[in-house]
């Protein structure tokens, strides 16, 4: 009765946010989100070949005739690697409408398959788990504003289940989708390494360095300036790091050096739980991607889903498992709240992830 009631809290209780931030939003100016400025950076390369893509004068001239009303502010600019504008070449012959509403479909389609992949238990409450990852604020934010998230999700918790199965190097390959918004997973290849996983490293490496290749080819010089120019930019727009350790320890040397003895903590915690499970690894590693993240929304909190899901299929402490509560509300109320709560419990997650469970010191031991 108890998870019957949850489950309709949360239907009930999503469905009302979905709607106000989701549908509404999205029915009024269906371009009015992130992947318009993608679908730009599409249309530049395909009419004015590669090298002009991070040209500012052609995404402002493409922006305006696209949303003729809206202002071209600093928030207005695509600065994703260039397989983010490639990935929807194919669908810009559809109009950016459909484009728009072609990449909804995807997204919650990568929902489903990441909760199918990974979500912990059976029948009732693993549907459950689906229902909640789909209620939470982050999530739905991350579909009104048509980013990646959830794709790069479907990609973590895909290379997870194929390394786990024995494929690794296919599993690394997969990994390199995240090159659609790298910082969602950027820790996880360097906690792999360092628990010894070097063939999933081993595979993304490769993936990643084929397309930075072919990037740095289409770009050429012009457009690497250009590209330089507009991340220069990016770095000095305050809500670029709102939701990272900034907000507490500020934009400046201190928060980097924060944000480094975090990762430490992470790659440390990979170490030592290299003879646990490949979920705790990877868990620990998106929790890692998240804290030492320099850019970063709170739409990418999305990712945590994969990591919750990977957590929960192990035994844990019931304190453990509740502390998660302190993440999902600090994300349900990221706005209202700040940051801080949701900092503070990604911290604490962190440690007791980094901590490898008493099962696996034995194990260790014994081996």
């Amino acid at each position: 009765m108890g998870a019957v009631g949850l489950a309709w809290f949360l239907l009930l209780g999503g469905g009302f946010i979905a709607w106000n931030v989701i549908v509404v939003p999205l029915n009024r100016e269906i371009l009015d989100n992130d992947l318009t400025l993608a679908y730009i950076g599409a249309r530049i390369g395909i009419e004015h070949g590669w090298s002009h893509l991070y040209s500012l004068s052609l995404q402002h001239q493409m922006f305006t005739e696209l949303r003729p009303s809206a202002p071209f502010n600093d928030g207005e600019r695509f600065i994703s690697p260039p397989p983010s504008a490639w990935v929807l070449v194919p669908l810009t012959v559809f109009g950016s409408a459909a484009t728009v509403y072609a990449w909804l479909v995807a997204s919650v389609a990568a929902l489903v398959a990441a909760w199918w992949i990974a979500a912990p238990g059976s029948g009732r409450a693993r549907i459950l788990w689906l229902i909640a990852a789909a209620a939470w604020y982050p999530v739905q934010y991350s579909l009104s504003l048509a980013q990646p998230d959830l794709l790069v999700l479907l990609a973590a918790v895909a290379c997870w289940r194929l390394a786990d199965t024995g494929r690794p190097y296919l599993a690394g390959a997969v990994l390199g989708v995240s090159v659609l918004k790298p910082q969602l997973t950027l820790a996880v290849p360097l906690l792999l390494l360092a628990a010894g996983r070097w063939r999933i490293v081993a595979a993304w490496a490769v993936t990643v360095c084929v397309l930075a290749i072919v990037s740095v080819l289409l770009l050429g010089q012009q457009g690497l300036n250009d590209y330089r120019m507009l991340l220069s930019e990016a770095e000095h727009v305050a809500n670029n790091r709102y939701f990272t350790p900034a907000y507490v320890f500020g934009s400046g040397v201190l928060s980097y050096a924060v944000q480094g003895i975090l990762v430490a903590v992470g790659v440390t915690g990979a170490y030592l739980n290299r003879h646990s499970s490949l979920a705790r690894l990877f868990a620990l590693g998106l929790v890692t991607s998240t804290l030492g993240a320099t850019y970063w929304h709170l739409q990418d909190y999305a990712i945590l889903v994969g990591a919750a899901w990977l957590f929960w299929r192990e035994p844990a402490p019931a304190w453990q498992r509740w502390w998660l509560l302190v993440v999902v509300i600090g994300g349900e109320l990221g706005w209202p709240l700040s940051p801080l709560p949701i900092l503070i419990g990604l911290a604490v997650w962190l440690v007791y992830l980094a901590l490898p469970p008493p099962s696996t010191l034995r194990a260790a031991t014994a081996g």
